[in-house]
């Protein structure tokens, strides 16, 4: 017979078992239908596989997993027949929280750059637009953490001796 994890998370690992009513004599080979092999040492019961999920797909919020037994060969029997009813196993959504912090230059020269930086706490899987409230634009690359924009600050004014900017 075949077992499996009943419920893991999206990125884990699917626990494969396969089981035999007797101990084989010689190794046992147990193909399952996603195409792992699980090898049942002689003189033992049980054999395990552990199968990667595909890690945290945002636009999938879960799904099920059904496994068989496809062929069984080895272990010295009269008679091996496998039964062919599915392992299933639950993926659960991961929750993707990512945070977003602005950050800027803290000091310049009039008529210099403000540096203005987002930055995700985790890599964007698509790009992102971080419109800030002077109306720049940031754009953060898919797979990157970091975007970046110039906003050119106005030259000396002699009746202004500094100031701060807010965005």
């Amino acid at each position: 017979t075949l077992s499996a994890s009943e419920t893991i998370t999206e990125g884990g690992s699917i626990v494969y078992t396969a089981t035999l009513t007797n101990a084989a004599q010689t190794p046992v080979t147990v193909t399952l239908s996603n195409g792992s092999v699980i090898t049942i040492a002689a003189g033992e019961t049980t054999g395990t596989i552990a199968v990667e999920t595909s890690p945290n797909d945002v636009y999938n919020n879960g799904s099920t997993v059904s496994t068989t037994i496809t062929g069984a060969t080895g272990g010295n029997f009269e008679n091996l027949v496998p039964d062919t009813t599915p392992a299933v196993t639950t993926i659960t959504d991961s929750v993707d929280n990512t945070g977003l912090t602005l950050s800027a230059s803290e000091t310049i020269t009039e008529g210099g750059s403000i540096v203005y930086t987002a930055t995700l706490t985790n890599a964007a899987q698509t790009p992102v637009t971080v419109t800030l409230s002077n109306g720049s634009v940031i754009t953060i690359a898919a797979g990157e953490t970091t975007g970046s924009v110039n906003v050119e600050t106005l030259a000396n004014d002699v009746y202004n001796n500094g100031s701060t900017v807010s965005t």
